[in-house]
């Protein structure tokens, strides 16, 4: 449309200085005459103002041209800018494509991590359930009960879980003439987190995985290495008990007395709680005497007892 206006212009122009230029020669004689007739400078005036419409017309469409050009130029940049602008509105709708797509397929991977985890977690073994349990407890006391019912003496410690087997460490004290290293395979235990007194958890072992092993006479779980440890007390018959109870509770405290089963004049005393001791008769004799005030000055009192009968006189007087 702009280009067609300018283009009429032009034609109009050169029509309006071809006329122009045809009527004077046309009209020469009579210009003469009366251009002659008059003064110069009214003819001066009269041609100066016949001559500057076409000369400003002329100039007028030389700026025409030029702003044209520029409108032309500056049209076709802004058909630039706006193929720019459509091209990064393009770029700028892919990317919201592509992030809702991810977005979608993070939801996905999620979804199949979560199901895959929870596959995971049923599918897994009760070995190994119990061993991610257990680990929870590692260097922890635990009470330990066979498929007997029986219990293990004294607390024992888990210091190791591997490879599904678990490592008990029971210690040498009133409980155990020796120290054990005991091992059950994480399939064989039942657990039981209830507290049970002082002791977080309580276990059920149904069998043993191999012997227990001896470990002498240390009380430490980190004794068993680069340390020599003492012989075990050779064990022999109960040759005298006794059991304390405080009035108004269930606690109890007992002192088991045992002689060396090679007759020598050696003798085991294991009080519970407390320490194993050892001495001949005398000495052992000394050492009850002295864990039954102990006992009594805690508040508990003599309740039942008796002796089996030892080879070496033992001096023990329970009516304190």
């Amino acid at each position: 449309m702009k280009r067609a206006f300018a283009l009429a212009k032009q034609i109009f122009v050169v029509a309006a200085v071809a006329a122009l230029i045809f009527l004077s020669i046309y009209f020469r004689s009579d210009i003469k005459d009366f251009v002659g007739a008059r003064p110069w400078w009214l003819d001066f005036l009269v041609l100066l103002s016949a001559i500057s419409v076409p000369v400003l017309a002329f100039f007028e469409l030389l700026d025409s041209a030029r702003v044209n050009a520029l409108r032309d130029e500056a049209n076709q940049l802004r058909l630039e800018v706006d193929e720019q602008c459509n091209e990064v509105n393009k770029l700028r709708a892919e990317a919201d494509q592509q992030r809702r797509a991810a977005d979608i397929e993070k939801t996905r991977t999620n979804e199949a991590l979560a199901c895959l985890a929870d596959i995971a977690k049923k599918g897994r073994t009760k070995a190994q359930r119990n061993a991610d349990r257990l680990q929870g407890y590692l260097r922890c006391n635990a009470l330990v009960i066979d498929s007997d019912e029986s219990r293990w003496p004294g607390a024992a410690e888990i210091v190791e879980i591997k490879d599904e087997v678990a490592t008990f460490f029971t210690p040498c004290d009133f409980h155990s003439p020796t120290a054990l290293e005991s091992y059950v395979h994480c399939e064989d235990i039942e657990i039981m987190e209830s507290p049970i007194g002082s002791l977080p958890l309580a276990l059920k072992v149904l069998k043993r995985y191999g012997p227990d092993k001896s470990l002498g006479g240390i009380k430490h779980w980190e004794d068993r290495k680069g340390q020599s440890v003492a012989a075990p007390f050779p064990k022999g018959p109960l040759v005298f008990n006794a059991e304390f109870t405080k009035t108004g509770s269930e606690e109890r405290r007992q002192l088991d007395l045992y002689e060396s089963s090679d007759g020598s004049n050696s003798y085991m005393l294991v009080a519970s709680p407390g320490e194993s001791m050892f001495g001949s008769n005398i000495d052992i004799s000394r050492k009850l005497m002295l864990a039954q005030i102990d006992f009594q000055a805690q508040g508990f009192q003599f309740s039942g007892g008796g002796s089996g009968g030892s080879k070496y006189e033992l001096y023990i007087d329970m009516r304190i």
